[in-house]
């Protein structure tokens, strides 16, 4: 019960009168170098004003540096603010996971809000993909001015990509809708509709951000091809029938993807099921095919392949690195199960020629003791991950082998 007493009282030294209270920061800095972090132009209250139990168990603790509480719900102590962040529906992964000290520096730095680098460059230290977009020859303005937050919130948000609103709402504050803005957009009330639609927020190679692969009646200003008028009362309504399909609009133009998706054995379930949107943006995209997002993007938003997305050892996503998933897949359905285009021994040997010429028997001649099933190169190696080299199930060491041949095992 003692020494609870006396962690609970917070630091003391035996040389001091009874009575007198340490001196926190000049106690913690005999050991501890914070001179520099003390000394800038930003200092985290708390440590400017000495309080380093604040933040800190000076005796024990569960966890890293000491800290009173884990980071996240130790920084929404005083910041409140933050705290109430995780309530909205899209919360920034370091805000959700407590990884404050990412982002701010806990004792004290240059930058307003204790930022660890400028808004673009601390952003690009975690989406890569800012680096592909500076390459591009037209940026938005606060894309190219490194002012993420200007329609990003850092933190939280009720808009998906932590918009800071409705993406219409966001994009007209700053373009205003006059006469210019109605004509270059054809009549249509677009400030109703999702600019990202046509627009790329960030940088494109094209003149007026727009994505890199355009729809044709798009491009040539034909929206009547799919749209009412723009002086309809409903002028973004597809030309359809209540209940039809978007199909069978695609498929007077693109016959041949439709009629792929409806005669496949194993169609593509918004394909076949006449959702062309769900993949492909009709009006401009990001390369071939119209697509909504790149192809490993776009595919990962449905298909996490044995948690891919987490980065865990073992996670083979693209196999390789150097294999999109329609190479092995069809986009709009496949002739066998998972959607592989061809057999899996003959989708797996289109590249690996040589590992079939020499490899285990396959085929439907050869099963598999565990389950009775063919053997295929799927019994060995994983497709999208694996624990072991050449994304084997098991060790190759021998492991792998004793499954099936126990006779192996027995000798061993």
């Amino acid at each position: 019960m003692l020494a609870l007493l006396v962690l609970a009282a917070g630091p003391a030294r035996a040389d001091l009168p009874p009575g007198q209270e340490i001196d926190q920061l000049d106690t913690c800095l005999q050991c501890h170098d914070l001179e520099d972090a003390l000394a800038a132009l930003v200092q985290h209250a708390p440590a400017a004003g000495g309080e380093c139990t604040a933040c800190h168990n000076p005796h024990v603790s569960r966890f890293e540096a000491l800290l009173r509480e884990q980071p996240g719900p130790l920084c929404g102590e005083c910041h409140g603010d933050v705290a109430a962040a995780l309530d909205r529906p899209v919360v920034h992964a370091p805000v959700a996971e407590g990884r404050c000290a990412e982002c701010h520096a806990p004792h004290g730095g240059e930058r307003k809000g204790l930022l660890r680098a400028e808004g673009a460059e601390l952003c690009a230290t975690c989406h890569t993909e800012v680096a592909r977009w500076r390459e591009r020859p037209v940026r938005h303005v606060p894309f190219a001015t490194g002012k993420c937050a200007t329609c990003h919130d850092p933190h939280a948000a009720d808009e998906p990509g932590l918009v800071r609103g409705p993406v219409a709402a966001i994009c007209t504050s700053c373009h205003t809708v006059d006469a210019a803005f109605r004509s270059a957009h054809g009549g249509y009330p677009v400030e109703r509709a999702a600019c990202q639609q046509c627009h790329d927020p960030h940088a494109s190679e094209r003149p007026g951000l727009f994505r890199e692969s355009i729809h044709e009646p798009f491009e040539g200003g034909d929206c009547t091809v799919c749209h009412a008028e723009a002086g309809a009362d409903q002028p973004f309504a597809l030309l359809l029938e209540p209940g039809q399909p978007q199909g069978e609009l695609c498929g007077q133009c693109h016959p041949d993807a439709v009629e792929e998706a409806l005669e496949a054995p194993f169609p593509h379930v918004p394909a076949g099921g006449g959702e062309c949107t769900a993949c492909h943006n009709p009006h401009t995209g990001s390369g071939r095919g119209l697509l909504r997002k790149d192809e490993r993007e776009l595919c990962l938003s449905c298909h996490d392949p044995g948690g891919a997305k987490s980065g865990q050892e073992g996670r083979h996503l693209e196999h390789g690195g150097n294999v999109t998933c329609t190479d092995c897949h069809g986009a709009h359905g496949g002739q066998e199960p998972m959607l592989f285009t061809k057999s899996p021994i003959d989708t797996c040997g289109s590249c690996h020629s040589h590992e079939h010429g020499v490899t285990h028997p396959l085929g439907d001649e050869v099963r598999d003791p565990r389950n009775g099933a063919p053997m295929t190169c799927r019994s060995c190696h994983g497709l999208h991950d694996g624990p072991y080299e050449l994304y084997l199930h098991r060790s190759g060491e021998g492991e792998l082998c004793v499954g099936c041949h126990k006779e192996i095992g027995g000798r061993r």
